[in-house]
């Protein structure tokens, strides 16, 4: 016991030794924000960083999650500070909306965790509110000594003023923790006093404020050492990296360190070391470890002789996992087993699989995947069925061994299915022997069977009888019923219970009737019929016959068939789409037997057989139309509605159709968007099932709505006419800007003053009388203004309107009215006598002060005689009297006032005299056409002064001279000026004379003239007349005397001459201009004798356009067609309109030359209407003698004339046949019009419609007939033979003597048959064999593609072609625009006879990307077939033979997602270690291929994993290189994708350059032993097809000196469809072939660069010049044409060139922003040239003049180049190279830009010149840096290459540390020759270190085709090559 004393002593100790505990339990405290991150607002691809620091005891751990995960990505970083406690998230570049979202920063200790969220909020640069912030100023790079101040500046702008911080490495300064050494100033700069050595790092200035948050780009701040010589005691700058790598692996780690002096690296594992000592590197060691099977620590060491530090990297080997214990039954049922097993690893597992399968030798095993539990149920299984069970574990390694199996077995259940093949037999009257087999799924063991059995089936089952049978598979029931008819079920029983019945059979009681047939079941189905099959029941009296019930539905009308006995029969003419029902039942002599139960069966859905109907549409706007629609008849819709299909198109020849799919098979409308405002759509709609589509609807013409105009009237000009009016003229807006029926014209009109308007704007309106729908722009109008005020300048503009409102206005057109004149004088005019008149006048009522009357102008004359006379008087001077006035004369006659200011307004009045009878008579001028029976000639009215009014008519008065007979008078029209006398006597003398007619009477006759005709002897064509005209031509026409003809006729006109066949009566004289008078003279002889001339005058047609009709394709029977007429814009022009029809003549190639519808007899087509009118026999036969000649199908009244018209419906339409068109015949068509002509007929014609081809009747198939047929066919086959004998036995009679035919033909065929049989030129080719099969026809050689049809002429009429002739054969192919290449392309068989069933499977249907684009069956990629999977075989791929080499290549679509797994599986199986990619993901905002590859890392698609090692992206393509591991396999295999991405969205490359230099990258990666090359592109046809035939053919070359495009191009498109998709695409592969043959392979590996230009140096044989030469040579064979430089031609524009033959392509000019009203401001002689891995990345660009400065500096700034490489000294050579652009001492401002000189620095090569750049309309700043090489010799090239190459690197890492992401900018003089020699050297350089490989040639040929001339000279040419081999010494020029 403790002594009580001793208590207290114990508490107070206690307490001591307690009271640590508790203070240390006390001072633990839970995280809490010390800095709370705040939401943010950024801008697309700019930068964010969120800042979380927090608190507590211990120290938390912050981290950042997103959406609950930690933040996981390349562009989003977090960097810790505060030993861990701090954290910022920065996000660089954002992308929106992927990265939008709320984060969330964590802090974590031992006491708790707390949270806090941030949203980040994303703005796109062109959408940021006004206020957002901006840098105006940012930091930027500076070098301070140690203990200096450095000050980094910034300047920020926005609306709230923005608040500034700084971040230094990413992380925040807080100046508050400095002690004052670091302030940050009002303005936003950050000071730094007393700098150290830590303050080194990036920084970056930061805006922000509520509108968001901008980052300033990031500058260095170096801080350097005080002492000249810097020592540096040794540190890592890259730490080696611990890594995890799988067992046997590899791994390089890199230790990096630096120091001054630099230290020695070495490597050790634990006390060895690694690295020979008299091996050390300085600075950089790199530790290869192969073959690491162990785990271990690496140590680095660094060491230099102020210290050494070691740092450690730890290589960890992954293993795989144990096997898991042996699995424990715990559980089983009849259809499943539970197990349990232990783990068996120490190490984590990922999860499990379990493995298991039927103890059967056949049986696989099955798996489960992803179990994450050590117990698990397998369900699913057989009852009554032993099983073999094992168990996986995974890790991330992979998949370990299994476990020990264990086996159990499922309980027993009730029979699964029915007793099998039942079958009922008659044994006897009244006994059934029934017998069949055991079930397929007994779950256990049979106990016995139960055989129901019933008269009436449709009892229930409970009332059947039953009987039972123990372990036999047969019974007898006997006691039945004779003659009835049984119905027999089966059911089989376990000791668990009853399975399921078996289907009911049916037997009849009556010995010698037949069985039920068996297996009753469906064959083939189709949409209009179904196949049946059966096995026929055993009968001894034998079945004599089969009887076959079938109906439509349940309660369809019973259809019966009778046949002879068969297994199988096909019932036609059924429904598609539609359920039958079908029962059979076997005839014997005895009866007929028991019917099979029903068998159901729905015929397959076709396509549907009528259009939707109902169609209807409507425009609520000008873009829009609404098309609705009811489905088709329910009987004619075939099938389940998949869609509709919505065709439509602008009204009018040649537009583009565009198509819309409606997938909702419900929906019944659409609305079409984007259309033209204003325009008629044809519009068609159908309907389509899985099939196919339907037909399509009627055409419907639909008009989008009207919308206001969309352009302002042109041509406005304002005339001033006096002070106080103006007239305005404008002329009417462009057809496509109308966008509506223009209803009239609003004309603004303003006062004003300095400048300014003054007063409300005033508007004149002018309403058109009709509303004009104006279709041209010739429509002028004009309007005058009054009212307005003397010497005031006005303002005017004009706009059109429609009904939805006026458009935009014109530009205003300033004019200044004249100054105030006086007004109008009082006038007053009186006859004093019949030909005298007095006028008089008065002054003005008011005078202006200062505006008195200086005098008067009077002028007058008759209204109709222009121009009027003048006569000027005083002031005071009041009257004048004219005389000699003339009757039936109107006067007109204006005085006005004289001021200061000029004639005022005029007094106008009128006075008319009355009329009299002419007091002169017509003058005749001239007799001419005198023949024997008639004479033309012509007058000219009677003299103004004596025709007394206006002339009415005429009386011409003839009569033949010296009779006594009065004269015949003609009353003529009093527009008329010539006349021809017909019907006159040959040789007789006429008197004749004319009088002309007022409306008072007529006036004295003219003299009589006397004219002698011709005699009747001298051959004269008499009638010499037009029968019609055209617009281009003249008929015509003369008559001769039976008596004879002379030899020959010749006409001349217009200077032209032309000898015609005088029997011909008539000639079509061609080629005139419309509107256009010709006078035509014939004169006539016979072969001797000349004729007389005789002369007429004729008038072309004016010209009037017609549109040609529109053809609507859809055929309304089978045949006719439809056409839509155009609208005729001049109707009461026309009086009458016709239908022309043309067949085309049957023949190849493009349409037919055929005569244009002016040149074609027109008379005889017209007079074709009598011959039908009054002889129609005769018009059958002569439709059936000339079927190819043109005809009328029909004639309409302008007024009547419908919408369309149908083509071959046999009607009359206006005395004219429609025909019947031909079947398979061609035609052309177009409309000809009649127009409204008093004399002469005239005609105007459309263009000729396209040709179209006449519907086509599909062959019948014979019906069968019976005996009969067999009299009828007999007979005809036996003359047949006959016949056919006769004509061989004739045929080798002619051939017998024709020995030479046969010796021509002989060699070629025993060629053909040698190069077969004996000596095949390449027996391996695919090509070569198959023009060996098909050149010879007869030779008992077949193949599909024969029997199928193929055209072999084709083959021998476009033989190889020997690359001697390429160049040749190329340029006749394309010469007349490319006419024999369509020819040729277009004769290429398309080869669609094959079969492509599994690409119709509807399994396989969403794999094809294109519904029309399938793999042909015979020759598709079968890939293994997954178990269970229907359709798991199939991909859209097809093998192609490449040359001397079958299956060479695969052709296939672009994978879809659902085709992932398919393709990678195609890959692995073909053992494919190359894919050719030809598109990019996203063409023309329309998908293209879905990216099958990860973009990092690994992916699972299907079985196969696939891993991304590398990517390299270069200028025109991409290199891909994946790892592929298939599930269940150890193997690995590599694959390289090659993605072309030069590939235009239209057409094909203007070049073939990029395009083989990516083939041959292809070539050279592809293994000699791998798979074929898989190429794809969207369809995998047209530029897949391009990528094989052109490197086939490449490789054709190598072996011999041909190429078989188009024999290549014919195999392909027998093994796919489509391939070589256009005929671009054609013309593109001899394009790159030429080229590859003109060119030659050109790349050298850099090892043997050397002796590479040694042999070049030499001189080739047979030549006198070197091989450098030849080979620059070759460069300048390509000229581009004139038209590749547009711009540059331009006027505007041609003073900008230094040089007038150096100037930019169009298509990689840099274009400028154009100043709005300044021509050609988007001009300056730049291009755009790509580098080695990127497009566009440098400018190389002139000198510039001192006329492009200022655009010089624009295009730096637009196109953000920041690296000027000048490459010329200002002047050379006593001329000026380039203009001094640059200021030298103080700013200067160019244009938009002030050019603030900041630095220049002379380096021994170069000199470097450092510009501040700010846009004075904005204040932002740029950095540009200026290289200028100066030791470049004025003449030649550098001596050596050395100093330019490193000036190439300095260039290069000055952009990669300074410069942004734009071009550097290159220039010499005319920018081509050393510019030219500086891009290729740094491609070729930069090549060379990633391929090691050179190029120059084909470098330099790439620089061509972006910019002519580039690497100008050979010496240039030279020195690259120079330079490159002084490049391979060392690498280290671009090391950073």
């Amino acid at each position: 016991m403790m002594p009580t004393g001793h208590l207290p002593i114990l508490l107070s100790l206690s307490a001591l030794l307690l009271s640590p505990l508790l203070t240390g339990s006390l001072a633990l405290s839970s995280p809490r924000f010390t800095k709370v991150p705040v939401d943010m607002i950024g801008v697309s691809g700019g930068v964010v960083s969120f800042v979380c620091q927090a608190t507590g005891d211990p120290k938390p751990k912050v981290t950042w999650n997103k959406k609950g995960k930690r933040v996981n990505s390349q562009r989003i970083e977090t960097i810790e500070f505060d030993e861990g406690a701090g954290a910022v998230l920065r996000i660089q570049p954002l992308r929106a909306p992927r990265d939008e979202n709320v984060y969330e920063c964590q802090a974590e200790n031992s006491e708790g965790e707390i949270n806090v969220q941030a949203k980040l909020s994303i703005i796109r640069e062109d959408l940021l509110p006004p206020g957002f912030p901006n840098i105006d100023m940012g930091p930027q790079l500076k070098v301070v000594e140690r203990t200096r101040t450095a000050t980094m500046l910034c300047a920020a702008s926005g609306n709230p003023d923005p608040e500034i911080t700084w971040f230094k490495d990413f992380l925040p300064i807080d100046p508050n923790t400095s002690n004052g050494r670091i302030k940050q100033l009002r303005s936003g700069a950050l000071q730094i006093e007393n700098t150290e050595e830590t303050d080194q790092g990036k920084y970056e200035c930061v805006a922000s404020n509520v509108e968001g948050v901008r980052y300033s780009s990031p500058a260095n701040l170096y801080v350097r050492e005080l002492r000249e010589v810097r020592r540096v005691p040794p540190r890592f700058s890259i730490l080696p990296t611990s890594q995890e790598i799988m067992p046997g692996g590899s791994v390089n780690i890199t230790c990096v360190a630096v120091g001054s002096p630099m230290p020695y690296v070495k490597w050790m594992l634990n006390s060895e070391d690694l690295t020979p000592e008299d091996e050390m590197p300085v600075g950089r060691n790199v530790l290869e470890l192969n073959s690491v099977r162990e785990s271990a620590n690496y140590t680095c060491v660094a060491m230099s002789s102020l210290g050494i530090i070691e740092t450690v990297a730890q290589i960890t080997v992954k293993s795989l996992p144990k096997p898991p214990g042996t699995p424990v039954v715990t559980e089983t049922t009849a259809t499943s087993i539970t197990i349990t097993w232990d783990s068996g690893n120490p190490e984590p597992v990922s999860h499990y699989i379990i493995q298991y399968r039927a103890k059967s030798p056949e049986s696989k095993f099955e798996t489960v995947d992803s179990i994450t539990t050590t117990r698990y149920s397998i369900g699913g299984l057989s009852p009554n069925t032993d099983y073999e069970i094992r168990v996986s574990a995974f890790n991330t390694i992979g998949q370990g061994p299994p476990s020990e199996p264990v086996e159990a077995r499922t309980g027993e259940q009730a029979p699964a299915s029915p007793p099998r093949n039942i079958q009922a037999r008659i044994i006897s009257q009244n006994t059934v022997l029934v017998r069949w087999d055991e079930p397929d799924e007994p779950n256990g063991q049979i106990k016995g069977y139960r055989v129901y059995y019933t008269m009436d089936p449709t009892l229930p089952m409970s009332m059947w009888q039953i009987h039972n049978v123990q372990d036999s598979v047969l019974t007898t029931i006997q006691s039945l019923v004779t003659s009835e008819t049984y119905t027999i079920r089966v059911l089989a029983f376990t000791s668990v219970g009853d399975g399921p019945f078996s289907d009911p059979i049916h037997v009849k009681v009556l010995q010698g009737v037949p069985g039920q047939p068996t297996n009753f079941q469906v064959g083939e189905v189709s949409d209009t019929g179904v196949e049946l099959t059966w096995e026929p029941a055993f009968e001894k009296e034998g079945i004599i016959s089969y009887e076959l019930h079938y109906k439509e539905g349940k309660d369809g009308p019973l259809g019966k068939k009778k046949f002879a006995p068969t297994s199988s029969f096909v019932v036609d003419g059924l429904r598609p789409n539609t359920e039958y029902f079908f029962s059979l039942a076997a005839v014997s002599s005895k009866g007929i037997g028991a019917f099979t139960n029903d068998l159901a069966q729905t015929t397959s859905q076709a396509k549907p057989s009528a259009p939707p109907q109902d169609i209807k549409c409507s425009s609520s706007s000008s873009t829009v139309l609404m098309v609705s629609w009811r489905p088709p008849p329910a009987e004619s819709q075939n099938g389940e509605l998949a869609g509709y299909i919505v065709r439509y198109a602008v009204v009018g020849a040649g537009a583009e159709v565009s198509t819309e799919h409606v997938e909702a098979p419900t929906s019944d409308q659409i609305l079409l968007q984007r259309l033209e405002k204003w325009t008629m759509y044809r519009v068609t709609v159908a309907a389509s099932t899985s099939v196919g589509s339907g037909p399509e609807s009627e055409p419907l013409l639909c008009r989008t709505d009207e919308d206001v105009p969309g352009a302002p009237p042109r041509r406005v000009e304002v005339e001033v006419l006096n002070s106080t009016a103006i007239k305005v003229m404008w002329r009417s807006l462009l057809p496509g800007k109308q966008h509506g029926q223009i209803r009239g014209y609003q004309v603004h009109y303003v006062r004003v003053e300095n400048g300014e308007s003054r007063g409300l704007p005033l508007i004149k309106d002018v309403m058109l009388a009709d509303a004009q729908w104006e279709m041209d722009d010739t429509a002028e109008y004009e309007m005058v203004i009054g009212g307005l005020q003397p010497d005031t300048t006005y303002s005017i503009t004009v706009a059109a309107y429609t009904t939805k409102g006026d458009g935009a206005r014109s530009k205003p057109k300033l004019v200044l009215t004249k100054g105030a004149v006086p007004g109008p004088p009082f006038l007053s005019v009186n006859q004093n006598s019949e030909s005298t008149a007095i006028i008089r006048w008065q002054p003005p009522d008011y005078v202006a002060p200062g505006l008195e009357v200086q005098g008067y102008r009077l002028q007058f004359g008759r209204k109709d005689v222009n121009p009027l006379a003048t006569l000027e008087f005083g002031p005071q001077e009041l009257e004048y009297s004219i005389s000699n006035i003339h009757r039936g004369a109107t006067y007109i006659f204006k005085v006005s006032a004289k001021s200061k200011s000029g004639f005022g307004e005029e007094a106008t009045q009128e006075l008319r005299v009355p009329e009299e009878v002419p007091r002169g008579y017509p003058q005749i001028t001239e007799g001419s056409n005198i023949t024997c029976c008639s004479v033309q000639f012509s007058w000219l009215p009677p003299v103004l002064a004596e025709r007394n009014g206006a002339i009415t008519e005429y009386t011409l008065s003839y009569q033949e001279a010296g009779t006594i007979s009065g004269p015949k008078e003609l009353r003529l029209p009093a527009d008329e000026n010539s006349y021809i006398l017909n019907s006159l006597r040959p040789n007789a003398v006429y008197d004749v004379k004319i009088r002309a007619h007022t409306s008072v009477g007529p006036g004295p006759y003219s003299p009589p003239i006397q004219y002698r005709t011709v005699a009747y002897e001298a051959d004269v064509p008499r009638n010499f007349t037009v029968k019609l005209v055209t617009k281009t031509t003249v008929l015509l026409s003369w008559k001769f005397y039976d008596s004879r003809f002379p030899y020959k006729c010749t006409i001349e006109y217009h200077r032209q001459k032309s000898d015609i066949d005088a029997r011909m009566t008539k000639t079509l004289i061609t080629n005139l201009r419309p509107n256009t008078t010709y006078e035509f003279r014939i004169s006539c002889q016979d072969s001797s004798d000349g004729g007389p001339k005789h002369k007429l005058v004729a008038r072309t047609a004016p010209h009037i356009q017609i549109r040609k009709p529109e053809l609507d394709l859809k055929r309304e029977s089978e045949s006719t067609l439809t056409i839509v007429f155009p609208p005729l814009e001049t109707k009461d022009l026309i009086k009458a309109i016709y239908v022309v029809v043309v067949p085309l003549k049957k023949g190849k190639g493009p349409m037919r030359h055929i005569k244009s519808p002016d040149e074609l007899d027109l008379e005889e087509l017209l007079g074709e209407r009598r011959l039908g009118l009054h002889h129609s026999g005769t018009t059958r036969q002569l439709k059936q003698v000339d079927g190819k000649r043109p005809y009328i199908a029909a004639s309409f009244k302008p007024s009547s004339m419908p919408p369309s018209f149908t083509l071959g419906n046999q009607m009359m339409y206006g005395s004219f046949e429609n025909r019947a068109l031909d079947r398979g015949q061609e035609y052309v068509l177009f409309i000809l019009a009649e127009l409204n002509t008093t004399g002469v007929k005239a005609f105007v014609s459309s263009p000729y419609t396209d040709p179209i081809m006449a519907p086509d009747l599909d062959p019948q198939p014979l019906e069968s007939g019976g005996d009969g047929l067999i009299w009828v066919v007999g007979p005809v086959l036996a003359v047949v033979f006959i016949i056919c004998i006769v004509i061989a036995i004739l045929l080798y009679k002619n051939s017998k003597p024709d020995s030479s035919k046969r010796k021509e033909s002989e060699p070629r065929t025993k060629c053909l048959l040698n190069n077969a049989d004996i000596t095949p030129h390449h027996p391996t080719d695919p090509v070569e064999m198959r023009r060996i099969n098909f050149q010879t026809p007869d030779s008992g050689l077949s193949s599909p593609v024969s029997e199928a049809g193929f055209d072999y002429e084709s083959m021998m009429n476009h033989p190889p072609i020997p690359i001697s002739e390429l160049a040749e054969h190329t340029e006749l192919l394309k010469a007349n625009d490319n006419l024999k290449l369509s020819q040729e392309y277009e004769s290429i068989d398309p080869g669609q006879q094959f079969t492509w069933e599994h690409s119709n499977l509807e399994v396989n249907k969403p794999k094809n990307r294109y519904a029309n684009v399938i793999a042909y069956d015979h020759s598709r990629v079968i890939l293994a077939p997954i178990e269970g999977i229907t359709g798991s075989d199939y991909i859209n791929s097809n093998y192609i033979d490449g040359y001397r080499k079958q299956n060479a290549y695969i052709a296939t679509q672009g994978p879809l997602p659902e085709t992932f797994g398919d393709f990678w599986r195609m890959v692995w199986e073909q053992r494919a270690a190359t894919v050719v990619m030809m598109t990019r993901l996203e063409e023309k905002s329309r998908i293209k291929c879905d990216q099958y590859w990860p973009s990092r890392g690994t992916e699972t698609y299907g079985m196969i994993q696939v891993t991304l090692l590398d990517t390299i992206e270069l200028a025109t393509f991409c290199v891909r290189t994946f790892s592929l591991h298939k599930n269940g396999s150890s193997e690995k295999r590599e694959v390289r994708q090659f993605q072309f991405t030069a590939w235009p969205d239209h057409g094909v490359p203007e070049y073939p350059t990029p395009f083989l230099a990516f083939l041959r990258r292809v070539k050279t990666c592809n293994p000699p032993d791998a798979g074929p090359i898989i190429a794809h592109c969207s369809a995998g046809v047209g530029r897949t097809g391009c990528f094989i035939v052109i490197d086939a053919m490449l490789e054709r070359i190598k072996h011999e000196k041909t190429v078989d495009i188009y024999g290549h191009v014919t195999l392909m498109r027998s093994q796919r469809n489509y391939m070589v998709q256009t005929e671009d695409q054609y013309s593109f592969i001899h394009d790159a072939l030429l080229e590859a043959v003109a060119c030659g392979n050109t790349e050298v590996a850099a090892r043997s660069l050397f002796s590479y230009i040694q042999k070049l140096a030499q001189v080739e044989a047979g030549e006198h010049v070197s091989g450098m030469e030849l080979e620059f040579k070759r460069l300048a064979n390509s000229k581009a044409h004139t038209s590749r430089f547009i711009s540059a031609n331009l006027p505007c524009n041609k003073f900008k060139n230094r040089l007038v033959n150096i100037m930019p392509y169009e298509t990689t000019r840099v274009c400028l922003q154009p100043i709005r009203g300044l021509e050609g401001s988007d001009y300056i002689n730049s291009s755009f040239i790509d580098g080695y891995r990127q497009q566009k990345a440098y400018i190389a660009t002139q000198g510039p003049l001192a006329e492009t400065t200022e655009d010089f500096w624009r295009m730096l700034w637009e196109n953000n180049s920041t690296i000027v490489v000048m490459l010329t000294k200002l002047r050379e050579m006593g001329r000026e190279k380039c203009h001094q652009y640059w200021p030298a001492e103080r700013s200067a401002r160019y244009q938009y830009f002030v050019v603030d000189p900041m630095a220049e620095y002379n380096m021994p090569q170069y000199i470097l010149r450092e510009f501040k750049v700010t846009d004075a309309r904005d204040g932002q700043s740029r950095t540009v840096r200026q290289f200028q090489f100066t030791d470049w010799p004025e003449q030649g090239v550098p001596k050596s290459g050395e100093g330019f190459i490193d000036f190439i690197g300095q260039v290069h890492k000055t952009k990669e540390q300074f410069g942004q992401d734009g071009p550097i900018s290159v220039h010499c003089s005319a920018g081509v020759g050393r510019t030219g020699v500086f891009i290729t050297l740094s491609i070729v350089l930069e090549r060379m270190r990633y391929e090691g490989v050179v190029d120059i040639f084909q470098t330099v040929k790439m620089l061509r085709t972006q910019r002519p001339a580039m690497v100008q000279t050979e010496d240039e040419y030279q020195f690259c090559y120079q330079a490159a081999l002084e490049y391979l010494g060392s690498f280290d020029h671009y090391a950073t």
